[in-house]
C-alpha cells in the first residue's frame, strides 16, 4: 500500500531523501536476489565481482545505450550505475531522483509517463531524475527505437536528467557518443567468477575454447559456476540455460512450476505468449496462477512476466516438445525465428528420444537450414564428435535410416549449396545406403547404381575406405565413431558442411549467374592463363587467339568435358571449361575478352607494389568498380545457390546492398599501401548516405561509391558512426534485426593481386554469413 501512495503523489509528498535511497535500495537489493536465485548465490559471496563493475558516467542530458549481447552484465552495470545515484541522494538531499523501469513494462505507456508513476511531478522542478531503462531488447526493434527517442527528449527537455538503457547490439541506433559497451570478463575474472558461483577453487578447465569464451559473459560465469558446484560440466549455453532452469525448477516451491498441472500450463502459455508478442496474455485468473511462482514478476502494468530470460526460454521449449507450438513456427520467417531462437535450442537438447530429435530437427532443416544449423550448433555444440565408454552404443536397427533422413533433409533444404559439400550420390538422386553398426563405430558406404527410390542396406563385407580392395557396385564413405547423444545423425551432417563450406567458396567458380560476375571472371582469369599473361592484367584480350589456344588445350586433353588441366599455377580447369568458352566466343561474336575493371595506367611504377602501377584516380575506379561488381556477385549466388537459405542469412536483413568506400593515401603503411575503407549500405539508403559532389567515383552498377580521405580522422569515425546509426535505424523501421554484419571494414587496395577480385570479395561476405550460423568452420576462403 505504501509503494502504490508513493506512485499516486510522488515521494517528495511522503519520504525524506534518505527515506527514499533506502527503499530504492531494498527494491535494488530484491531485484539483484531476484537474478541471483537461480545460481543459488546471494549477493555477498559476489561483492568482489560487483565492486569491480565500472560505473557508467552519464552527464545531466545525456543518454547512454549499454550495448551487450545476452549474459554480458548489462543488468547488473544498469544496477551498479543506479545504486551509485542512491548513493548521491544520501549524499546530497537534492540530488536527481534515481528511478528504475523495466522496458517491458513501458508497453502501452510514455517513458515520462512512466517516470510519472514512480516520482509524482516533483522531479520536473530542477530535481531531476537519473532513469535506467533495462532489457530493451526484450521488445521488438521499433519500440525499442521508440523509447531511444523517448529517452533524448527526455534528457533533453527537463533539467538534471539523465537516462540509461541496456540492450542487445543490433536493436538501436545510438549515436558515437551514446554508445557504451558492456565489457568482457578476462579469462582470469571469468575463472574467479566461476570460482565465486561454485564455492571451490577451479585450477584448470578442460572446456572448448567456444565455451571458455561463452563465460567471459557474466551471467554464463555464474551459470557454469553454479553447474559445477553440482559436480555438473555444462557443454554450451543452451546446456547452461536448461541446466541451470531445471535446477532451480528441482527445489523448494517452485517444483509445483512442473509437477502441478496448472501451475506448468499457466507458465507455458506466458512463455509463448511473451516470445510471441511481448505482452502475457493471460486472464486475471491465470495471472493470480502465475504470481504464486517465483519466477514470475509483476510490471508497471499489472500484467506479469518471467523473472528471468531464461525461464520464459525453458518453458517455451517445454511448449515446442509438448506440440502446442508448431515447430515450423520457430522457422516461418526472420521475425519469428529470433524470438524462438533460444527456445528452439532447448527444445532440441531437451527432446526425450531419438524420434522426437529427427522430428524437431527435421522440420527445422526443412524449413530453413540456415536457421536449423544455428539450432543445432547453439544446442550442441559442446558435444563430443566422439563417444566414450559410458555412452551408450549406436541403434543398430534405426542408425541407417536416421543418417539416411538426416542426409535427405540437409540435401533438399540446400538446394544447389548442397553440391560440394554434401555426399555426390545423395545430391543427384535417390540412393542406396549401406550402414553398418558396431558398438560406438559406425561404417557407411553408397551404392553406385541409381535406385528408384533411397534404401538402406548392410555395409558389403570387406568395404572400407582405407582398403584397396573393395565390393562391386559399392564406395566406402566414412568409418569411425559417431558424435555424442541422440542428435548424432544431424550434427555429424551439419559438421561435414560446415568443413566442406570453404573449399566450395574458394574452389567452385559457378555460385552465380550463367553469365554473371563469378563466370565472367573465371571465364577472363582462363583467358589470361592461356595467353600467358600475368595474374595483374586486367587488359582486354584478343577473343580470336584466346579461342585458338582454348580449342588447342581442350584437343591435348582428348576434348574430355571431364578432365582437369593446370595452367601457369595450381589453378586448375576442367575440358568442360575449355570447350565452354570456345562456344562462348562464337555465339557472341566476340572481339574481345574483357574483365570489366580498369587496368594499370602507371608504366614505369616507383616500386614494385601492385597498387603502384595505379595512378590515384585510376587506383579509385579499379576499387569501387570490384566492390560494386562484387554486390552483384553476392546477389547472383543468393539467388543460384544459397535462395534456400533466405532469410536466415545475416546479411539478408538490409540486402541488397551497395556499398560506401573511402581510400586514404596517406604514407606511412607497409609498402605505402593506400587504406581502404568499406561499409555496406541498404541500397535504399544509398541515395542518402553515399558523399555528395563530383569528387565521388561511382561503379558502373551504381552499387559502390568511392571518395578520397585521410587516415584516423575523428570526422570520418563520426561520419560511419552517424551512416551506421541511419542503418540501424531503417532496420528498426522496418523491424528487422540482423544477427551480425553492420560496421564498416578496413583493409589495403591490393584487390587487383586477386586472380578474381569482385568474387574474392563477395565470396568473404558469404563467409561471415554462412559462418554465423553456422554452416562454415575455418579461416576464410581463397579463390583459385
Amino acid at each position: 500500500m505504501r509503494e502504490r501512495l508513493l506512485q499516486l503523489v510522488g515521494p517528495g509528498a511522503a519520504l525524506s531523501s534518505a527515506d527514499l535511497a533506502m527503499v530504492l535500495q531494498q527494491r535494488s537489493e530484491a531485484r539483484r536476489a531476484v537474478r541471483l536465485q537461480a545460481f543459488e548465490v546471494d549477493e555477498a559471496a559476489l561483492a568482489s565481482y560487483f565492486d569491480q563493475i565500472e560505473i557508467p558516467d552519464i552527464p545531466a542530458g545525456g543518454v547512454v545505450v549499454l550495448l551487450g549481447d545476452f549474459g554480458s552484465g548489462k543488468s547488473e552495470t544498469a544496477e551498479v550505475w543506479h545504486r551509485a545515484e542512491i548513493k548521491n541522494l544520501i549524499a546530497d538531499a537534492d540530488a536527481p531522483f534515481p528511478v528504475w523501469l523495466s522496458a517491458r513494462d513501458l508497453l502501452g505507456q510514455t517513458l515520462e509517463g512512466a517516470v510519472d508513476r514512480q516520482l509524482g511531478h516533483a522531479w520536473r522542478h530542477g530535481r531531476g531524475a537519473s532513469v535506467a531503462v533495462d532489457g530493451l531488447d526484450e521488445t521488438d526493434p521499433a519500440t525499442a527505437q521508440t523509447l531511444l527517442e523517448a529517452s533524448r527528449i527526455l534528457a533533453r527537455s527537463h533539467s538534471d536528467v539523465r537516462v540509461l538503457l541496456t540492450a542487445r547490439p543490433g536493436i538501436l541506433s545510438p549515436t558515437r557518443t551514446e554508445e557504451a559497451t558492456a565489457a568482457l570478463l578476462t579469462e582470469d575474472d571469468a575463472l574467479k567468477l566461476v570460482e565465486l558461483a561454485s564455492g571451490e577453487s577451479r585450477g584448470s578447465w578442460r572446456w572448448t575454447a567456444d565455451m571458455r569464451a561463452t563465460v567471459t559473459r557474466p551471467f554464463f560465469a555464474l551459470a557454469a559456476g553454479a553447474m559445477l558446484g553440482r559436480d555438473e560440466a555444462p557443454r554450451g549455453e543452451a546446456d547452461l540455460i536448461r541446466g541451470l532452469v531445471e535446477d532451480a525448477l528441482a527445489k523448494g516451491t517452485e517444483r509445483s512450476a512442473v509437477t502441478a498441472g496448472e501451475t506448468r500450463s499457466v507458465l507455458e502459455h506466458l512463455a509463448v505468449a511473451l516470445t510471441r508478442t511481448g505482452r502475457d496474455g493471460l486472464p486475471f485468473s491465470d495471472r493470480q496462477i502465475a504470481r504464486s511462482s517465483r519466477l514470475v514478476a509483476d510490471s508497471v502494468d499489472g500484467s506479469v512476466r518471467f523473472s528471468l530470460p531464461i525461464f520464459q526460454h525453458w518453458f517455451a521449449a517445454q511448449a515446442i516438445l509438448a506440440g502446442d507450438v508448431a515447430a515450423a513456427e520457430v522457422v516461418s520467417d526472420a521475425l519469428s525465428f529470433n524470438r524462438w531462437r533460444w527456445a528452439a535450442a532447448i527444445a532440441a537438447l531437451s527432446a526425450p528420444a531419438a524420434e522426437s530429435v529427427d522430428d524437431l530437427l527435421g522440420t527445422w532443416v526443412a524449413g530453413n537450414a540456415g536457421a536449423a544449423a544455428w539450432v543445432i550448433k547453439e544446442a550442441f555444440s559442446g558435444h563430443r564428435d566422439w563417444r566414450t565408454a559410458d555412452d551408450e552404443d549406436l541403434n543398430a536397427k534405426t542408425s541407417g535410416a536416421r543418417l539416411l533422413r538426416a542426409l535427405r533433409a540437409w540435401a533438399s533444404a540446400l538446394g544447389p549449396f548442397a553440391d560440394g559439400v554434401l555426399p555426390y550420390p545423395v545430391v543427384q538422386g535417390a540412393v542406396g545406403l549401406g550402414v553398418t553398426v558396431r558398438g560406438h563405430w559406425i561404417d557407411v558406404a553408397f551404392s553406385t547404381s541409381r535406385p528408384a527410390a533411397d534404401y538402406v542396406t548392410e555395409v558389403p563385407p570387406g568395404l572400407h575406405p582405407l582398403l584397396p580392395a573393395g565390393a562391386p557396385g559399392w564406395r566406402p564413405w566414412f568409418s569411425g565413431g559417431a558424435p555424442e547423444g541422440d542428435a548424432w545423425p544431424w550434427t555429424m551432417v551439419r559438421t561435414m558442411i560446415a568443413k566442406a563450406t570453404l573449399k566450395k567458396l574458394s574452389g567452385d567458380p559457378f555460385l552465380g549467374a550463367p553469365d554473371g560476375v563469378w563466370v565472367q571472371e573465371r571465364r577472363f582469369d582462363l583467358a589470361r592463363r592461356l595467353l600467358n599473361r600475368g595474374s595483374l592484367f586486367h587488359g582486354d584480350l584478343p577473343a580470336d587467339e584466346v579461342r585458338k589456344h582454348a580449342a588447342d588445350k581442350f584437343d591435348t586433353i582428348g576434348r574430355n568435358r571431364q578432365a582437369g588441366i593446370s595452367l601457369r599455377g595450381s589453378a586448375t580447369y576442367s575440358g568442360a571449361e575449355l570447350e565452354d568458352l570456345v562456344s562462348w566466343i562464337d555465339a557472341t561474336g566476340a572481339v574481345q575478352v574483357v574483365s570489366h575493371l580498369p587496368e594499370e595506367d602507371v608504366p614505369q611504377p616507383g616500386s614494385s607494389w601492385v597498387w603502384d602501377f595505379y595512378s590515384p584516380q585510376r587506383l579509385m575506379e579499379f576499387e569501387v568498380e570490384v566492390y560494386g561488381r562484387a554486390c552483384q556477385a553476392y546477389d547472383e549466388a543468393m539467388a543460384h545457390s544459397f535462395a534456400r537459405l533466405g532469410w536466415s542469412i545475416p546479411s539478408s536483413a538490409f540486402a541488397p546492398f551497395g556499398v560506401i568506400l573511402e581510400v586514404d593515401f596517406t604514407p606511412g603503411r607497409l609498402g605505402n599501401i593506400p587504406g581502404l575503407t568499406a561499409m555496406r549500405v541498404p541500397m535504399e539508403l544509398m541515395p542518402s548516405t553515399a558523399p555528395p559532389g563530383p569528387e565521388a567515383t561511382w561503379s558502373v552498377s551504381r552499387r559502390a561509391v568511392i571518395t578520397q580521405t585521410e587516415r584516423e580522422s575523428s570526422a570520418d569515425w563520426d561520419r560511419h558512426s552517424a551512416t551506421l546509426e541511419t542503418i540501424r535505424s531503417w532496420l528498426a523501421e522496418q523491424n528487422r534485426e540482423p544477427i551480425s554484419g553492420l560496421g564498416w571494414t578496413g583493409s589495403g587496395t591490393d584487390d587487383m593481386s586477386k586472380v578474381r577480385p569482385a568474387s574474392t570479395i563477395a565470396a568473404g561476405w558469404l563467409w561471415n554469413d554462412l559462418k554465423g550460423i553456422g554452416l562454415g568452420d575455418g579461416t576464410f576462403p581463397q579463390l583459385r
